[in-house]
């Protein structure tokens, strides 16, 4: 083995064949189970370098997108049993008010700092993003805007971020 490859090793950096290249579609992982998944389906032959793109081409509703980043707490915390919870609290404390009095209330926010998006395969339809679970180190700065049931606007808020 060569120096400079146990050198490489002592200090962790992994093996060529483990990284995931910049010009691949799939990592290594994904390669290997689409392997194991086509041998369970006897079929030995690996994946060719144009099967994703002529996947993608034979079906039309699959598209390559850019994945937005989420904080990965926010994948964990979101279960049915959460889901459920809030609805029964809802209905519990709420459903006294008469929906002439309902506010509908949607958050958006502005992310500072830099960071890149990786393309991923996902539904053709614009408006369903693909999310990707991840740590973000980028600042929110967070807005609520707020509209009744009767069509008034009410005015916006603005979230900072807190120390």
């Amino acid at each position: 083995m060569p120096q400079t490859t146990l050198s490489d090793r002592l200090r962790g950096i992994p093996p060529k064949s483990e990284v995931t290249h910049p010009g691949r579609l799939l990592s290594n992982r994904v390669r290997a189970t689409i392997a194991v998944l086509l041998r369970q389906q006897d079929r030995e032959r690996p994946i060719g370098v144009h099967w994703l793109a002529r996947f993608a081409k034979r079906h039309p509703p699959i598209k390559n997108k850019v994945g937005k980043r989420q904080e990965s707490s926010r994948f964990n915390c979101l279960t049915p049993a959460a889901v459920n919870w809030y609805f029964n609290i809802r209905e519990r404390e709420y459903g006294w008010i008469k929906p002439e009095n309902t506010v509908n209330v949607d958050e958006g926010g502005i992310m500072a700092g830099f960071g890149l998006d990786p393309l991923v395969i996902g539904n053709s339809d614009p408006k369903r993003k693909a999310f990707l679970k991840g740590s973000q180190s980028r600042t929110w700065t967070s807005f609520l805007e707020a509209v009744t049931a009767t069509s008034r606007l009410l005015k916006p808020g603005i979230i900072f971020k807190g120390k």
